[in-house]
């Protein structure tokens, strides 16, 4: 472009205030690069900050750049914080043009304009082509909009569908430097074939996807870019299961020829929120043999409970959903995070439970406890008052009570989730949650809810905790309330430890330690040649110095070894078994932990058991 041509053009500032400094936004860039594939004559700054800087700051940023025309991406997440910035922004610049869109904008929109005037126009809906065509008439007259011409009366414009097939790629030329250290978001298709009632998605019929050819290249774009993580954003992705496949197929193939795998973990792994239900014989076969550490899925279940499903219009076959998710974990190829919702109309604090342990049984890596949002324009906020759900009416909107769920009960479900997140998806504790979710307590729910009582009663619900302290709690917590289980217990603990603390020594609580005689009994135990053959070929191929630094070794009680051997553990989690025809050291149970091969997803690292005759 000539040089004067760029003088013309007049900047125009879009903004985001992200949840979290490693997120992205994708409609900003989409905004762009629309407005340029039509030549509407501006040069845009895009302007990422995150919810929690100080709002001076963000202001002052912004008006650094000199800018007369601004537009936000507005989502119940950040709804507030930008509100608060556009309020001081207009206060120190009454002539900027404030443009904002987004989900959260798009509903309620006039009440929202009433109550805050300094706001210039909204668009609602999809808004590439509109937010285009009201960034050329601001700046229809030589370039600027600031000098008092005259400017479009209507402040609510309705956005409007486009053919995806002339929606230009949002990345930019500096992909790299853009989203450096970022989780990038791509799309390949919009709408949804569902109609959850809680869900936005629901005000829309249909799917429209994106050609193949250019969802192909901007893949290989954020693949060659080193993008660490890429989530689609596609409500369900395998709505259309052929189409899945082949981008499956793609990803996994592009990858391959890359190198991806040769290293134990790719460089670009893929999200994507999948139904497990409607997953195909052909796909789940497919799934079983894609390598590891490639493919994360959040499957959202919400709830198990018949009536509620029935209430917030959402269809599912358990047996087949169940089915299939437990067919996905069993290989434990693929990232499973599993959704729930708390406060749902018509669910109980007894049925979440039963949900909640129906889930916790399928096998997935992470199970997301989440609580109901009522979102501007759902079906579920909308008949809310019908259905007994009251909710925060500030962002994010979150349930407060329902006509089945006290109050109360959400608070401790809230309880729950935090020490679900420390021993549970944490993955630091895995075989001591098989211990206790299996054998001690009759459900899973029951032994969360008995531990987020415990944490509640002193308090340790309201402060962070180091992992080393996670450890101790739950020691001390087995030690009070179920001393018949503690020999077992503490060797599961110490199991859990050494299979995810790499050096740390063991604490003080952790029987069998081994002292002076430790490197002596790991150098017998690795010059054994079938132990050196029972480890991984990239291990047992380090050199001495370099294989006992990868290597840890530990002394365990027959009881524990019959619990890993006999025990219903998840695949994934379960080691391999050598035979020697000698007893090493004063043990015939020994566990080598291979910290030079760890599961991609957890970090728990593979082990083997060293059993003698």
């Amino acid at each position: 472009m000539e040089r004067s041509q760029q003088k013309e053009k007049t900047p125009v500032a879009l903004a985001s205030l992200n949840a979290k400094y490693i997120h992205s936004n994708l409609a900003v860039d989409y905004l762009r690069s629309y407005c340029e594939s039509r030549q509407v004559p501006a040069v845009f700054h895009i302007l990422e900050f995150h919810i929690n800087e100080p709002v001076e700051l963000i202001v002052g940023e912004i008006l650094s750049l000199g800018v007369d025309i601004i537009g936000f991406s507005c989502y119940i997440w950040n709804i507030s914080e930008t509100l608060h910035v556009i309020s001081r922004l207009k206060l120190a610049k009454p002539e900027m043009i404030v443009i904002i869109g987004g989900p959260e904008v798009s509903y309620e929109t006039e009440t929202l304009m009433e109550a805050h005037p300094e706001i210039d126009y909204c668009i609602t809906g999809e808004g590439e082509k509109r937010f285009a065509e009201l960034l050329t008439q601001l700046l229809s007259r030589e370039g600027r909009c600031a000098g008092g011409q005259e400017v479009p009366k209507q402040r609510i414009i309705p956005g409007e569908p486009i053919d995806l097939a002339e929606l230009p790629s949002p990345y930019p030329e500096d992909i790299g430097e853009r989203y450096r250290n970022k989780l990038v978001y791509l799309e390949t298709s919009r709408g949804c074939p569902f109609n959850c009632q809680y869900c936005l998605s629901a005000n829309t019929r249909g799917v429209r996807y994106f050609p193949w050819e250019r969802v192909k290249d901007e893949f290989i774009k954020l693949m060659d870019a080193g993008i660490p993580q890429v989530k689609l954003i596609d409500r369900t992705f395998n709505a259309n299961p052929k189409r899945a496949l082949e981008i499956f197929q793609f990803l996994v193939e592009e990858s391959r020829r890359r190198g991806a795998f040769e290293s134990g973990k790719p460089p670009t792994i893929f999200h994507f929120e999948i139904s497990a239900d409607i997953l195909t014989e052909e796909l789940l076969t497919y799934l079983a043999a894609v390598p590891s550490g490639l493919f994360q899925f959040e499957i959202g279940i919400q709830s198990t409970t018949p009536a509620v499903l029935d209430v917030i219009s959402r269809r599912s076959e358990w047996n087949r959903l169940a089915g299939n998710i437990k067919a996905l974990a069993e290989n434990g190829n693929i990232h499973l995070h599993l959704d729930l919702i708390a406060g749902l109309p018509e669910e109980t604090y007894a049925s979440f439970a039963r949900s909640f342990d129906d889930v916790y049984r399928l096998g997935g890596h992470r199970i997301q406890l989440g609580f109901l949002k009522l979102l501007k324009g759902s079906g579920l906020r909308e008949r809310s008052k019908e259905l007994g759900l009251v909710f925060d009416p500030y962002p994010p909107y979150e349930i407060i009570s329902t006509a089945s769920m006290g109050a109360l009960d959400l608070i401790r479900l809230k309880e729950i989730e935090n020490v679900l997140e420390l021993y549970h998806n944490s993955h630091r504790f895995s075989i001591t949650m098989e211990m206790l979710c299996g054998r001690v307590y009759q459900s899973p729910f029951a032994f969360f809810e008995v531990l987020a009582g415990y944490f509640r009663e002193r308090g340790l619900n309201r402060v962070s905790h180091s992992q080393l302290t996670l450890y101790n709690i739950l020691y001390q917590y087995l030690r009070n309330n179920h001393p018949e289980i503690l020999p077992l217990a503490v060797e599961t603990l110490k199991f859990d430890y050494l299979r995810t603390e790499r050096h740390r020594p063991l604490l003080s609580w952790m029987p069998d330690k081994l002292g002076k005689d430790y490197k002596d009994i790991l150098r017998r135990l690795l010059e054994h040649p079938d132990v050196l053959k029972g480890l991984h070929p990239a291990t047992s191929s380090l050199s001495k110095r370099d294989l006992t630094q990868e290597v840890r070794a530990a002394k365990f009680s027959a009881e524990f070894i019959e619990f890993l051997k006999e025990g219903a553990l998840p695949h994934r989690l379960i080691g391999n078994t050598v035979v020697i025809d000698e007893m090493i050291g004063n043990s015939s149970n020994w566990v080598i932990f291979d910290h030079h091969r760890s599961d991609p997803w957890t970090r728990e690292s593979a082990y083997m058991l060293v059993l003698s005759e």
